[in-house]
């Protein structure tokens, strides 16, 4: 009777020594599935902010072509106001002049 005691107290021994292997087996394999996890999710966030960064860069020099196109415009319309006024003052001075010299004679 003691031998079957001491037996079931070795099987009982055994698989309370098996099950604690079976548990820290399964910690490890979860803990390695989480780091790798971790790894995953940090190289997909640097990859997206890496593309937003881009995506950034390229909207700044798209912006900036724009606003550099629509200075050349503005410019261009600027410059041919002040030549149509200076043309328009000068057509007026010489109308005035004439009409001056004009009533001189």
């Amino acid at each position: 009777m003691k031998d079957v005691i001491n037996q079931i107290i070795q099987i009982d021994k055994h698989a309370f020594e098996s099950q604690e292997n079976n548990e820290n087996e399964l910690l490890k394999v979860r803990q390695t599935y989480e780091e790798t996890i971790n790894i995953y999710k940090k190289e997909k966030l640097n990859n997206a902010k890496q593309n937003a960064e881009s995506i950034a860069e390229k909207m700044d020099s798209i912006l900036k072509n724009k606003e550099e196109k629509q200075k050349n415009a503005i410019s261009k319309i600027s410059d041919e106001i002040d030549k149509q006024y200076k043309d328009a003052e000068k057509m007026l001075m010489e109308k005035l002049f004439s009409k001056l010299f004009a009533l001189e004679e």
